[in-house]
């Protein structure tokens, strides 16, 4: 057993503490571990090494070089592992059949491409599926449905997973019920829902099935046509029903992709079902079962452009039948949980400009003093007003600043403070105190207030005193109503690491270009990297640094939107810039967030609409971030929003 396993360089390939010799020790251990507690598993010790980065929540792990030696042992050892070794097992499978490939910096292109590894774990695993697929009988119902999870990842292997899916499935077809059978019955739906109907119509009149396999095979209907709206309210209330069953055996199959629950995770490619299976949970009444339906819609919300309009409505009613029940009443006996009111009202607030039809319904929950302890549901009010740009927040918003840490960190700051400019001189009292607190980590608010610009000139002395090097770029954005701190600005050009950035605070402060450009230019030579999007509003002031920034532009190390953009301010040459823009925008997802600046995405979009008929190729890109039914980011309805009008206004 385990032949060869010692002549693998594994110190080479991977990062274990015991090197070499550390992967053949643990795989030995999980063959012969007791079937104790997964928490004190070898596998876990395995697992640690073989990635860079974990899978989270929102997006998967980067596996190392290791992947595709590794898997060939983990099938052989499978067999023969105890429990819950084994399911550990083909959990850790399953993380490197979804992950990406850890990429080496110091890559040398010419070797050549640097090999996917995650592609090559996962041709592994296809060329083995024999050997998965066996262990859709085991013993174990975790075990099944853990499998079933790992196959779906697998389409090259579907030919001969599927039928052994089914096989699977079919043994499920009986009064009792059987997560591993509902299991498979998804793996099939996520793999080649089109080819079974069926099959899947047949386990949905299956009357002596389970009505959790009936309804999984209703997901597979609602994916063998997924463009198709929902003809059948039987169908619909067979899978809220599973849905809304605490007992279910889709609330006990963890699934792969973005959904919380697996079903949600398949309709996720089913607008229309997903949004009809949605309004039936709101509609049940009982604050105790909002729960999956909040899940459900907020899912929506987050993946589909029309989802809001058709769900809010419902939403804000649960909402106002919430606010008239008890709290004692509206939490369910899990003592951790959340407020559904909470919860429900959160829904709303990040479900963008949407939400501005719902905002009477905010400024409603804000009661009370917001000097004094806040309820529960006043935050997300708050924060869906603020993002709204909603005057009425403003009290609220200005004792949460004056409170500091306790309710700011309630808020994201960036999504917060932005939309909030016309009430600048209300809240700025509140900021400068908040500012002013040498124990609170405020940079992120002073990176808010940069889309203030000028408004926020107000903060500018008071900053120039107790952190000015961190605030230039705020100051930058102020431009010349930051007069008033010219001096400490310009004090910082003595000091090297602040001097480049000090020059163009100084040039957008005084109109004066000054060192700028060339101070600038020599930190691009330096290998800085923030002085790029400096260089940009510069312009052609900054035609020194153009052979640099060519040079860098075929660097896949560097930001290629933000070298791209600055050689179009310089050069108005377009030449060689489309294609790394283009690059930018077709990702998925696009980026929400950045720092100082917008999301990388986000100024690719704006510059391909500023480069004008140069940008012709972008245009269908560009059509889709428009135009199209689905979000760009993720679980980031406002960021997404931002996004469609940038493609709009790029596309016009």
């Amino acid at each position: 057993m385990l032949e060869g396993v010692d002549e693998v360089p594994w110190g080479r390939l991977a990062y274990w503490p015991g090197g070499s010799v550390e992967v053949p020790r643990l795989l030995r251990e999980v063959t012969a571990a007791p079937s104790g507690s997964s928490k004190r598993s070898p596998v876990w010790r395995l697992w640690s090494g073989l990635f860079h980065t974990t899978r989270t929540y929102t997006t998967p792990g980067e596996v190392y070089d290791a992947a595709p030696y590794v898997v060939p042992y983990l099938m052989e050892v499978m067999r023969v592992a105890r429990q819950p070794h084994r399911e550990l097992i083909v959990d850790l499978m399953t993380d490197i059949a979804s992950a990406q490939p850890y990429r080496d910096v110091s890559w040398d292109p010419a070797a050549g491409p640097e090999p996917d590894h995650a592609a090559l774990a996962r041709a592994a695993m296809t060329a083995r599926v024999g050997a998965i697929t066996r262990s859709l009988n085991d013993a174990s119902p975790k075990v099944v449905v853990a499998v079933a999870r790992l196959l779906a990842l697998l389409p090259e292997a579907a030919p001969s997973s599927v039928p052994a899916l089914r096989a699977r499935a079919e043994k499920g077809v009986r009064p009792a019920r059987d997560a591993g059978a509902v299991a498979c019955v998804l793996a099939v739906a996520w793999l080649a829902a089109a080819d079974h109907v069926e099959w899947f119509a047949g386990l949905r009149d299956a009357g002596a099935a389970h009505g959790d396999l009936r309804a999984m095979a209703v997901v597979g209907l609602a994916l063998s046509s997924p463009d198709a709206e929902p003809d059948d309210d039987a169908a619909v209330a067979l899978l809220a029903d599973a849905q809304a069953d605490p007992a279910s055996a889709f609330q006990l199959v963890q699934w792969h992709g973005d959904g919380l629950m697996p079903a949600d995770s398949a309709l996720l490619r089913a607008e229309l079902w997903q949004q009809a299976v949605t309004r039936d949970l709101l509609a049940r009444p009982g604050s105790r079962r909002i729960k999956q339906a909040l899940y459900s819609a907020r899912e929506a919300i987050d993946h589909w452009r029309a989802a809001p309009a058709d769900l809010l409505p419902a939403i804000a009613d649960r909402v106002r039948d919430l606010i008239s029940a008890p709290s004692s009443v509206r939490r369910t006996r899990e003592h951790d949980e959340q407020d559904p009111l909470v919860d429900a009202v959160n829904v709303i607030a990040r479900s963008g400009q949407a939400a501005a039809g719902h905002a009477d319904l905010l400024a409603g929950l804000l009661t009370g003093d917001p000097a004094e302890p806040w309820p529960d549901v006043a935050a997300p009010a708050v924060d869906g007003l603020a993002r709204l740009g909603d005057g009425r927040c403003v009290p609220w918003l200005a004792a949460a600043f004056l409170h500091g840490y306790g309710h700011v960190k309630q808020f994201n700051v960036d999504d917060v403070l932005p939309p909030m400019v016309a009430h600048a001189d209300a809240l700025i009292p509140a900021l400068r105190t908040y500012l002013s607190s040498p124990q609170l980590n405020n940079h992120d608010c002073v990176n808010a207030l940069i889309s203030w610009g000028p408004a926020a000139a107000p903060l500018a002395p008071d900053l120039a005193v107790s952190q000015a090097y961190l605030a230039l770029p705020l100051f930058a954005a102020i431009g010349p109503a930051a007069i008033e701190v010219e001096a400490q600005v310009r004090a910082l050009l003595s000091i090297k690491v602040a001097r480049p950035e000090a020059a163009w605070a100084l040039w957008r402060i005084t109109g004066e270009p000054g060192q700028a450009a060339a101070l600038l230019t020599e930190d691009l030579v330096d290998g800085g990297h923030d002085a790029v999007p400096m260089l940009e509003q510069l312009g052609p002031a900054a035609a020194a640094a153009v052979p640099m920034l060519r040079e860098h532009l075929h660097d896949s190390g560097r930001n290629r939107v933000a070298i791209a953009r600055a050689l179009w301010a310089i050069t108005g040459d377009g030449e060689g810039l489309v294609a790394p823009l283009l690059d930018a925008i077709t990702r998925r997802p696009l980026p929400a967030w950045g720092w100082q600046w917008p999301p990388s995405g986000l100024r690719a979009v704006r510059a391909l609409g500023t480069m004008g008929p140069v940008a012709a190729a972008a245009a269908p890109a560009l059509e889709v971030i428009a135009h199209g039914r689905a979000r760009v980011t993720d679980r980031a309805v406002w960021a997404d929003e931002r996004y469609q009008r940038a493609a709009q206004d790029a596309l016009a």
